[in-house]
């Protein structure tokens, strides 16, 4: 078997220096996408639920935050709220990922300003999004 079939999922070296925290309760979901952002050279932060997520985006303060819709403890667009109500994490962009794609989910998304693609994930279109999220942004680990 040609052992390039599976190379996608083996992470780059993280080149990039840029942190991404992955807030997603879903382990199959988590592990996807903290495997696609490795993939991408970044390096990634995984927490499971929103109050482990507001901890760790204060300590890890990363370059930006990939945030599933629907936690169990708080709702992401509530915990959105919160990241930007701290002045350690105001700045930090925020990519909301979902399964659910109803027109006033999508609108309640980008009305706080932020990014949103829509579940089941694609990796290039996840890592195409991070690159264009993450264009102009000075970076703390540059």
């Amino acid at each position: 078997m040609d052992k390039n079939i599976f190379s996608f999922l083996k992470p780059k070296r993280a080149s990039k220096n840029i942190r991404i925290l992955v807030i997603e309760d879903t382990e199959v979901d988590q592990r996807l996408i903290c495997a696609a952002v490795e993939r991408g050279g970044y390096v990634s932060f995984k927490a499971n639920d929103g109050q482990s997520g507001l901890k760790m985006a204060k300590e890890v303060k990363p370059d930006l935050i990939i945030l599933d819709y629907n936690l169990p403890d708080i709702k992401g667009p509530e915990l959105c709220k919160l990241l930007k109500a701290h002045n350690e994490t105001e700045n930090i962009p925020v990519l909301y990922l979902t399964g659910m794609t109803a027109p006033d989910q999508v609108i309640n998304c980008y009305e706080q300003g932020e990014n949103y693609l829509a579940k089941p994930i694609s990796v290039k279109l996840l890592l195409k999004q991070i690159d264009v999220i993450l264009k102009d942004r000075p970076y703390a680990g540059s």
